[in-house]
């Protein structure tokens, strides 16, 4: 029931942007600025005292209802501002727009139920978005702790914030999924909003609003714990507030407008190379006046975005000396995804490499002479397909096949329309129509070919494009309703429902429709944690949960051994986030910590007691580990690779590596 505190702030917040006059939707959006902001405000504000727990965050969201509420009490009538004037009547919905909404309203329900239903499960998620949350609720502060995975530590952390509030407000994970299901929903609102700002009536914000709904990879993501989404969404509403505050430049707006660019920025380092020309493109749309009125609130702007980012840039900077958190202090090729040096030549083949991600076919065959043609070209402009400066580490270019994967999904028919729209938009300007469309596709594109210049290309970059292809949606919904008839905008919207519907019923890791190539949500929780590509270790792990859950310890400590430190490519050590969550280590009844690193993070060590059990995940045949952890309850019980030392294990430990009778069930 806690669960509802955060509920309600966003409810009342919801009220008081009504109360001024505020279109739903954009209040909705707005809503969910000053809900974010709040999670910001209360987690940090929380950590510096180490009171991240379930009782003071609940009290804490108490005070912000109360504070909320007493201030809509206050608001005695709509706050005058010449954008209140009474809207026209709004326009009817036709029977195909009801229709193809309707539909809609159903895929979102069927993404919304997968989200409840299934554990987290995609890998990277388990691997570091998810493991910090139980670190921070074991530690009760989001101050930097010991790692050997510096993913944990330097990356921006709004999503995993946010996950961490449900799960300590609920008292599990049930609901860590919704974080990105919320966000799904509020870009669908955040494109019909764009596109009504460019000029599109109800049918285009519908038909934007169908597009958004039916992005392959967004579907496959949106009921899953990554943060792609949640950064599209932050990214999707500072555009909407961009674009409004253009014809209405109150201080609200404003502050949406620098909060928002800052929860963007706190989510996902992709938001810098997508927001600075999006801005540029939203600002050249304003009259002059509003050009120069935007340039003196700036300072506002920026300074909003600053404090929002404040605590994780001071800790970055603290471990890394730079507030982006990279370069880490010691080789770490993982997190090598910059582009060191930019040239045109490379800008232009990585461009060619971005789009290629979503030109994949379901044969291998066909995807071998796709690959070809994109080969070609990138010669053609003087590059190396395979330029290990512009690509991620040990990896090749080559074309993914089609796939309900979300890790590597494209978005082909999407990419095919936002072209289409941007053709349309050219050719009408040359025709002398002068479309406000085409400077926000120009901003659009701009955001693109920064993307490409700046970050390596990797196999799974169609996922960080998700926030162009949310925008996109609006461009699809403003231009195909202003230039096409309307039978063929319910074509589009048609096709779109149809090719959408594998992606909604056949998530690879989590699909509603049980069939062979796909990991379905019909099995226990602790068995779905596995469902993305690590179904074997399923057995282990569980096997290893339990044991620890009949002990009596209540403090564990992680050793993610890897042999070369300097790690490339995922490590199964990394996959700790199902043993976290099956043992209950969110710092009630059990905490949990790193032990056994050997990087710079070790100054973030505290003085403790021992703690009563190792899980040391990979160290079965590692004599040094077995010698090391000799002292921990002189005994240990081994899980495949995972071993766990302590007084209740199953065989002596002698200090050398033992074949031990544990079966895994």
């Amino acid at each position: 029931m806690l669960l509802l505190l955060p509920v309600l702030s966003f409810i009342l917040f919801y009220a008081i942007l009504r109360a001024k006059q505020t279109e739903w939707r954009a209040a909705i959006l707005g809503a969910a600025i000053f809900s974010g902001t709040a999670v910001v405000v209360l987690t940090e504000g929380l950590s510096i005292p180490r009171l991240i727990s379930r009782g003071p965050l609940a009290m804490a969201w108490v005070l912000v209802c109360a504070i909320s509420f007493f201030y809509l009490r206050k608001l005695r009538g709509p706050v005058p501002s010449a954008a209140n004037s009474p809207e026209p009547a709004p326009e009817k919905l036709d029977g195909a727009s009801k229709a193809s909404l309707s539909i809609a309203v159903v895929y979102l329900l069927l993404v919304g139920a997968i989200a409840v239903i299934a554990a987290p499960s995609v890998w990277d998620a388990l691997e570091y978005h998810l493991p910090r949350a139980m670190l921070w609720m074991s530690h009760h502060s989001v101050r930097f702790y010991p790692t050997p995975d510096f993913n944990q530590l330097v990356l921006a952390p709004w999503s995993e914030f946010a996950m961490m509030h449900t799960y300590l407000l609920w008292g599990s994970d049930r609901f860590v999924n919704l974080v990105q299901f919320f966000s799904f929903v509020g870009c669908v609102l955040a494109a019909s909003l764009i596109a009504k700002k460019l000029g599109a009536g109800l049918r285009g914000q519908v038909l934007a609003a169908i597009a958004c709904v039916t992005i392959p990879e967004g579907l496959l993501e949106a009921s899953g714990p990554m943060n792609t989404y949640v950064v599209a969404f932050w990214i999707a509403v500072a555009v909407y507030f961009l674009l409004e505050w253009n014809s209405n430049p109150t201080w609200t707006n404003t502050s949406c407008i620098g909060l928002s660019a800052g929860l963007a920025i706190l989510t996902k380092g992709t938001a810098y190379s997508c927001l600075p020309f999006l801005v540029v493109g939203c600002w050249w749309l304003a009259p002059r006046e509003r050009k120069i009125l935007f340039v003196k609130r700036s300072p506002v702007i920026l300074a909003l975005l600053l404090v929002v980012n404040l605590g994780q840039f001071a800790r970055n900077v603290e471990l890394t000396k730079s507030p982006l958190g990279l370069p880490t202090p010691i080789s770490y090729p993982r997190l090598e995804v910059r582009i060191a040096h930019i040239t045109p030549q490379r800008t232009a083949a990585n461009l060619l490499r971005n789009l290629s991600l979503h030109a994949g076919s379901p044969s291998d065959a066909l995807n071998g002479r796709i690959a070809g043609v994109f080969r070609a070209a990138i010669r053609g402009i003087g590059a190396d397909p395979d330029d290990p400066e512009a690509i991620w580490v040990q990896d090749r270019f080559h074309i993914n096949t089609m796939t309900l994967n979300e890790i590597v999904a494209g978005d082909p028919i999407h990419l095919a329309l936002i072209l289409l729209a941007i053709a349309g938009l050219i050719w009408a300007r040359a025709r002398g129509w002068k479309d406000p469309a085409l400077t926000y596709a120009a901003g659009l594109c701009s955001a693109y070919v920064l993307f490409s210049a700046l970050l390596r290309w990797q196999m799974w970059s169609s996922r960080y494009q998700l926030p162009f292809f949310v925008l996109g949606a609006a461009l699809i919904g403003v231009t195909f309703e202003k230039y096409l008839s309307r039978k063929v905008g319910f074509f589009i919207s048609g096709i779109l429902l149809l090719a959408a519907a594998p992606f909604v019923l056949l998530n690879r890791a989590r699909s509603l429709v049980p069939w062979s190539r796909v990991e379905t949500v019909y099995h226990s929780r602790n068995r779905l944690y596995f469902n993305d590509q690590h179904a074997e270790a399923a057995d282990i792990n569980i096997a290893a949960a339990e044991a620890v859950n009949r002990s009596s310890c209540e403090r564990v400590a992680f050793d993610s051994y890897v042999k070369n430190p300097s790690v490339g490519h995922s490590s199964r050590s990394f996959f700790v986030y199902p043993l976290l969550a099956m043992i209950h280590a969110d710092g009630r009844g059990r905490t949990a910590e790193y032990t056994g690193v050997e990087n710079p993070t070790t100054r973030y060590e505290t003085p403790h007691t021992q703690p009563c059990a190792v899980i040391c995940l990979d160290c079965a045949n590692v004599p040094e580990k077995w010698a090391a952890y000799r002292d921990i309850g002189g005994r240990a019980s081994v899980f495949g690779h995972i071993v766990i030392f302590s007084a209740e294990g199953q065989i002596q430990n002698d200090g050398l590596p033992v074949v031990a009778p544990t079966s895994p069930r």
